[in-house]
């Protein structure tokens, strides 16, 4: 039986990343879930009670770059970090608002730089570790209505891609997940009447969450010298 890891999730309140907490705690490994939503990270535990990994929470707002070192200090050692945090706002990009561009940014890119940072430090003093980001086919294309989240997928490719580059000597192997539509809570926040009827005529049903969480464990699951780079995992149907 493989040695139990420690994984670290980020945006483990729900969707992608409650998912994904889910799966490791279901495979024996314990979880550091962390989110701003302490109930939601207490609904995530109560999910868990029977899994044979334990799950521990930690809350806060990783845009507070203090909460994020107070976080990485306290789930080291991490063997796997899993950046699944993230922001979108679907609107027209004529009638977009600055303030969300910043957002994005701050949470989908500039977070995930400065977590990792802290968490890979501990890995390359170690030699071994992994990190999987959770990106979005969106790292290399654009959809109409989500300008602002597509170049902050783009950064994160190339922060995956960097990394990589980087950390390869360290031990440390960097993974992105990069997912077609899923059906997780941000697109319950969709309130723009041309975004909605753009959904809605969509002729495929999304993912689920818990697809992109097999997918994520799966590729900490390799060979030690096998390394995934880039999982993408669309629903059937979804065209470029």
């Amino acid at each position: 039986m493989a040695a139990r890891k420690r994984v670290l999730v980020t945006g483990a309140t729900g969707g992608i990343g409650g998912a994904i907490a889910e799966a490791f705690a279901a495979g024996g490994d314990t979880v550091i879930a962390t989110g701003r939503s302490r109930d939601g990270l207490a609904e995530l535990v109560e999910r868990c009670r029977s899994a044979p990994g334990p799950v521990e929470t930690i809350a806060g707002d990783l845009t507070d770059e203090a909460f994020a070192g107070e976080l990485a200090q306290a789930a080291a050692p991490v063997d796997i970090l899993v950046n699944s945090v993230g922001w979108v706002r679907h609107v027209p990009f004529l009638e977009s608002d600055p303030a969300d561009w910043e957002k994005s940014w701050r949470l989908n890119v500039h977070s995930v730089l400065v977590l990792t940072r802290l968490v890979a430090r501990g890995m390359a003093a170690r030699k071994t570790g992994q990190i999987v980001n959770i990106g979005s086919v969106l790292g290399d294309r654009v959809y109409r209505y989500m300008l602002s989240y597509a170049a902050s997928k783009h950064a994160l490719r190339g922060i995956s891609r960097g990394l990589r580059l980087e950390l390869a000597e360290h031990g440390i192997k960097v993974t992105e997940i990069a997912p077609g539509l899923v059906d997780t809570g941000l697109l319950d926040e969709i309130d723009h009447p041309e975004v909605l009827a753009a959904y809605a005529a969509r002729k495929y049903p999304p993912l689920e969450p818990t697809d992109i969480a097999e997918a994520a464990v799966a590729a900490t699951r390799a060979a030690p010298n096998a390394c995934p780079e880039l999982v993408v995992v669309n629903p059937m149907g979804q065209t470029p």
